[in-house]
């Protein structure tokens, strides 16, 4: 299956409300990217990617904030802590959601995607926006290593009441960053006109 094929059946799974199944496609469509990417296959390419790409699919999943290293407060058997006692987003990635889906079939209890917009710890369990998928599918998808790819259908990628069609994006990185930053120009010009 091509990573064209995986991103349009994580965007189908998102617009049914299947954050889970759309993470399941779109951890395939990663490992294959940053295989080719990097020339390499595993997890350090997985992370390396994911991080590498962090401004990226925050920027996407937040609209406009860029956050370049996110760790959070997670315990699971199968991440190793920082001093602080947090874990970079990018391992809790690889070994929670995509080893979680591909040997488990499932995501830990302790772990739900959800509709709000907020990053947090709710009863125990850890708490990530479903916005972070679409920044993954804009990752994968602006990945120079995917710039022969395609989506069998068409899909949008909406910034702000901008909208950008997928096919357009394959492999566009840099004209996409490009824009993004001449975006949240335009907004702090607003903002700024506005304020005085």
């Amino acid at each position: 299956m091509s990573v064209g094929k995986r991103v349009t059946d994580t965007i189908d799974k998102m617009e049914t409300g299947d954050p889970e199944g759309a993470l399941f496609q779109i951890c395939a469509a990663i490992d294959v990217t940053a295989k080719t990417e990097f020339g390499k296959s595993g997890r350090g390419s997985y992370k390396d990617f994911i991080h590498q790409n962090l401004g990226l699919i925050t920027d996407i999943a937040f609209g406009g904030s860029k956050i370049l290293n996110l760790n959070l407060r997670y315990d699971h058997p199968d991440l190793k802590k920082n001093a602080d006692g947090s874990v970079p987003v990018q391992d809790i990635f690889y070994h929670v959601v995509r080893c979680g889906l591909y040997h488990d079939a499932s995501l830990p209890e302790d772990l739900k995607f959800t509709d709000d917009m907020l990053i947090q710890i709710k009863d125990g369990v850890l708490v990530l926006p479903s916005a972070l998928i679409y920044g993954l599918i804009t990752a994968v998808v602006v990945s120079p290593a995917n710039r022969d790819e395609h989506a069998p259908k068409e899909g949008m990628l909406n910034l702000g009441d901008f909208p950008i069609p997928i096919n357009k994006l394959w492999g566009r990185r840099d004209e996409l960053l490009w824009l993004l930053d001449a975006v949240d120009e335009i907004k702090r010009l607003q903002h700024t006109a506005t304020a005085t």
